[in-house]
C-alpha cells in the first residue's frame, strides 16, 4: 500500500495485520516530494446539490492546492456558521479521498467560506476571474513567470457587473473559456485543467 502524511511525505509498505483496531503497516521505503510548480488555487461559488463535492473531488484528483467557497450576490448556496460546520467534515473527506485515489502527496485544502471580496484579496498570484464576457481567454492571461495563479469562478447567474469592476480594481483579469456557457463546476474543472497544462503539472 502506498501511504502519505500530506505534507510532501510518501511510503510504500505492506498490511502487517491488526494492532488494537488499527491497521499495521510495515513500511518498506519512502520518498520525499517536494512541492512543485505553480500554486493553483480555486475560489469557487458553490452550486447545488452535489456538485460542488463533484468538483472539489475532481480539483483534488489533479491536485489543486486549494478550495475556498465564495459568496457573491447571485450565489445559491449560503453556508455559514453551524450550515457550514455540518458539510465541511464531507467535503474534507472528498478531498483526501479523491488524493488517496490519484496518490497525491498533499491533500487539497479546503478551506472556510469566505465574500467574494475577500478572496480577490491575494498578494504574490496571478488573479483571474471567469465570466462568459471575458475580454481575453484564459491561455492568453496566464504569464509565464507565475508562481501562483488563483482562479475565481462565479455562481449559475454569473457576477454581478459591480463584481467585476470591483475584481479589476484588485488587479484581476476577466477572462472567458470561449462561446459555450459552462455549469459553474465544468469551468472550475477545465480552467484548472488548462492552468495545470500551461505550467507543467498535468498533461
Amino acid at each position: 500500500m502506498t501511504l502519505s502524511d500530506d505534507d510532501g511525505l510518501l511510503a510504500s509498505g505492506r498490511l502487517g495485520g491488526e494492532e488494537d483496531g488499527r491497521a499495521a503497516v510495515e513500511v518498506t521505503s519512502t520518498k520525499r516530494v517536494v512541492r512543485r510548480g505553480v500554486v493553483v488555487s480555486v475560489a469557487l461559488s458553490p452550486p447545488k446539490g452535489d456538485r460542488f463535492a463533484w468538483a472539489i473531488q475532481k480539483l483534488a484528483e489533479m491536485g489543486v492546492d486549494e478550495v475556498i467557497p465564495v459568496r457573491t450576490s447571485r450565489s445559491v448556496r449560503d453556508w455559514d456558521g453551524q450550515r457550514w460546520r455540518r458539510v465541511e467534515t464531507r467535503l474534507r473527506t472528498v478531498a483526501r479521498e479523491a488524493a488517496m485515489q490519484s496518490r497525491q502527496a498533499f491533500v487539497t485544502r479546503v478551506v472556510d467560506p469566505m465574500p467574494l471580496e475577500e478572496s480577490l484579496r491575494v498578494s504574490g498570484a496571478s488573479l483571474v476571474v471567469l465570466a462568459p464576457m471575458g475580454s481575453v481567454r484564459l491561455r492568453e492571461c496566464l504569464p509565464e513567470d507565475a508562481t501562483a495563479v488563483r482562479l475565481v469562478v462565479g455562481p449559475e447567474g454569473g457576477f454581478e457587473p459591480s463584481e467585476l469592476d470591483r475584481a479589476i480594481e484588485f488587479g484581476a483579469t476577466v477572462a472567458g473559456l470561449g462561446d459555450q456557457i459552462l455549469r459553474t463546476e465544468t469551468a472550475a474543472v477545465v480552467s484548472v485543467a488548462l492552468v495545470l497544462h500551461r505550467y507543467g503539472r498535468l498533461g
